[in-house]
């Protein structure tokens, strides 16, 4: 049975109350030989610190909560892990949810769990679904009665402290699109992500300004929509080649995954038969037999980023208003994307 901090003051023949104080790293009354003592008693038992509890005892949270809808992806994974590298080593856990249903019912109830866990900072990682007024009022409403800070990253217009980590995605679908364009072609499919997110809406926004740049006309039958996995670039491909398309921009590297597998099925190269340019800069991008030319999003960066930031937030008085941080992308050319042949 595992080991409680009754039975470490039992072992150690001191208060429960010494015992949470002397296993703190804070100073207080616990002189050090009884603290050694403690120490000593804890290692013999094999005690490990419920830290929700601790912090109870001590009306103080070194708990962090996330809220994502999905670690499958590559890009999020990344930035999930680099949050965790962060807080890991520092006395700070990171409390993980994943709400894959796009209800305000199941946002709310988990809303609700989250205030009972005695989360100091929140960072919610969901994307911000688009054109979904009602349920983003009730949203704001309900996140900001947890009255505590709160991580984005997307701009859901929070009026609680905090920060909103944002990618530049609308300048990011601009950039793949302008080079397809400069490259010599005209007829681009754009496989986009879920409709109802926020970003896939920016990147669609990016890849329609740069048509507009180069006198393109913009063309519905020319979008197809996925949902960011490489399935479902794998099922688009075979739409978009029967649009006669050039080159396609993938909303994500992943989607890009799947049309690299549906090209060499259907025996169709890349980048001789149709270029290719991708968003995201994950893992393995670049080692594909025509590497992948793509838009780097620095997961790692911003992940960090984050983590340390959300350790800021315990740390400081929670006043003033909510910072914006933007992310700016930058085009990887490789060689998944050529010259159009006249």
């Amino acid at each position: 049975m595992r080991a409680t901090i009754k039975d470490v003051a039992r072992e150690s023949g001191v208060s429960v109350s010494a015992v949470s104080m002397a296993l703190s790293d804070k100073p207080s009354r616990i002189s050090k030989e009884t603290r050694q003592k403690v120490k000593e008693a804890a290692e013999r038992l094999h005690y490990q610190p419920n830290r929700a509890a601790l912090s109870l005892v001590n009306r103080e949270s070194r708990m962090i909560g996330i809220v994502m809808n999905d670690v499958r992806n590559t890009h999020i994974a990344a930035e999930f892990m680099a949050i965790n590298r962060e807080l890991s080593g520092k006395g700070y856990s990171l409390l993980s949810h994943i709400l894959e249903d796009q209800t305000r019912d199941s946002s709310l109830k988990l809303i609700r769990q989250i205030a009972s866990e005695n989360v100091a900072v929140l960072i919610w990682a969901k994307p911000l679904e688009a054109d979904n007024a009602e349920d983003l009022m009730s949203l704001r409403k309900n996140v900001e009665g947890l009255g505590i800070p709160v991580i984005t990253m997307d701009d859901y217009g929070f009026d609680c402290p905090g920060v909103d980590v944002c990618f530049d995605y609308r300048q990011g679908g601009f950039l793949a699109t302008e080079h397809l364009l400069e490259l010599g072609h005209r007829k681009i499919g754009c496989l986009a992500g879920d409709r109802s997110f926020q970003v896939t809406q920016e990147r669609i926004e990016g890849y329609r300004q740069a048509l507009e740049k180069f006198g393109v006309p913009y063309d519905e039958k020319l979008v197809c929509y996925g949902d960011y996995t490489m399935e479902s670039g794998y099922e688009a491909f075979s739409y978009l080649m029967g649009q006669r398309v050039s080159a396609i921009f993938s909303s994500n590297d992943e989607m890009a995954f799947g049309i690299y597998r549906a090209a060499r099925n259907y025996g169709i190269r890349i980048p001789a038969d149709i270029s290719l340019v991708g968003f995201d800069n994950v893992p393995f991008a670049d080692i594909m037999e025509a590497p992948l030319t793509t838009v780097r999003v620095p997961s790692v960066e911003m992940g960090s980023f984050i983590g340390r930031t959300a350790m800021e937030l315990l740390s400081e008085a929670q006043e003033g208003e909510r910072k914006k941080i933007l992310y700016k992308p930058d085009l990887l050319r490789r060689g998944s994307a050529i010259v159009k042949e006249r």
